[in-house]
């Protein structure tokens, strides 16, 4: 019972530490691309060292004989790559509906800023930032079940294509982190604003 409570005690300090961690890795930076690619990097490291502590401190905290990975079944709205409870929105071009992707790729804020950083005007990265993460949750391969709507900042179907070969992205799929925000700031700037965008940042 003892070395149960330690190792209880020990998965806490792991994940504690872990946190603060995680929070110094996502604080902005202002340094050349190329530290904000290490940075990137180094924070794609942390979740992933935070996903197993995680794991880890979940296996400490139950008993070993409830845990069987046969006895888990996810719920059917996830095994069917749904988000649970989800109601589709009312509006046609509101892209912040049921989000749903086969093999989520997600990215950190930090390389979302990157790439939102080489597209948009300085005074519009907070908000940007901000709308794609209320689209998508950063997973490129997101799609809106309702409308088809696809990608980080997930544009629709119908305007995929003038958007990404205006941006210079002509031919990439909508699923290409770069394209879907160098296209997100073409429309900004050119093509109707931020209201084009379910997300108001």
């Amino acid at each position: 019972m003892r070395s149960r409570r330690l190792s209880f005690l020990a998965g806490w300090l792991a994940v504690a530490l872990l946190a603060a961690l995680g929070f110094a890795a996502f604080a902005p930076s202002d340094g050349p691309a190329e530290q904000v690619e290490a940075e990137a990097a180094a924070a794609g490291m942390g979740h992933t060292a935070g996903a197993f502590a995680g794991l880890s401190f979940a296996l400490l905290a139950a008993p070993v004989d409830d845990i069987t990975v046969s006895d888990y079944s996810p719920p059917e709205s996830l095994a069917n790559n749904q988000a649970p409870n989800a109601e589709p929105p009312e509006d046609a071009d509101d892209s912040n509906g049921t989000i749903a992707s086969e093999s989520t790729g997600w990215l950190s804020e930090v390389e979302v800023r990157a790439l939102v950083s080489k597209y948009f005007e300085p005074a519009d990265v907070n908000k940007a930032v901000r709308v794609a993460w209320c689209e998508s949750r950063f997973d490129p391969k997101s799609i809106n079940l309702r409308t088809g709507a696809q990608g980080i900042f997930q544009h629709l179907p119908r305007y995929w294509e003038e958007r990404s070969s205006a941006a210079g992205f002509e031919g990439a799929e909508p699923t290409s982190a770069e394209a879907s925000i160098a296209a997100a700031a073409w429309v900004v700037y050119n093509g109707g604003g931020w209201d084009v965008f379910g997300c108001r940042g």
